[in-house]
């Protein structure tokens, strides 16, 4: 039923990976779903701000986060999953939307806030996801 599923991640929140992979992994064994965690490194929205930042910022921001995600996917995603992952710059649920409909995705699963939120459902950019996604999208509480 499943056969691409994009979960965004913020490697700096543990809660936005640790409790959504068991989810995960069930839908992968169910429906043998191909597996893409994206992670969206912010954009500042003002370029005088990143005028202050090392050139090579971004490129080093990526690079970090790639291997940090490698990582992951070592430990949590058994041998023989099909998985990538995709690092980007920007809004992130703008750029969590694009991934979904490029990779022709089926699901999109995401957790629904930070543990220090627990008075909201939705975080800002999981609540747009829901909202604008063309595809469904699963919160994992």
């Amino acid at each position: 039923m499943y056969k691409n599923i994009v979960i965004p991640i913020d490697l700096t929140e543990k809660f936005s990976w640790k409790s959504v992979m068991p989810k995960v992994m069930g839908m992968v064994d169910a429906f043998g779903s191909k597996v893409h965690l994206v992670h969206i490194i912010p954009d500042y929205g003002m370029n005088m701000v990143e005028d202050y930042l090392p050139k090579s910022w971004f490129k080093d921001q990526k690079k970090k986060s790639a291997d940090h995600i490698e990582g992951l996917i070592a430990k949590y995603i058994p041998d023989g999953v099909d998985v990538s992952y995709y690092v980007a710059r920007g809004a992130v649920y703008d750029q969590v939307i694009q991934y979904a409909t490029k990779v022709e995705a089926d699901l999109i699963i995401l957790s629904a806030v930070r543990p220090e939120l627990r008075d909201y459902m939705l975080g800002p950019n999981a609540s747009k996801i829901v909202r604008h996604a063309e595809t469904s999208v699963l919160v994992i509480r």
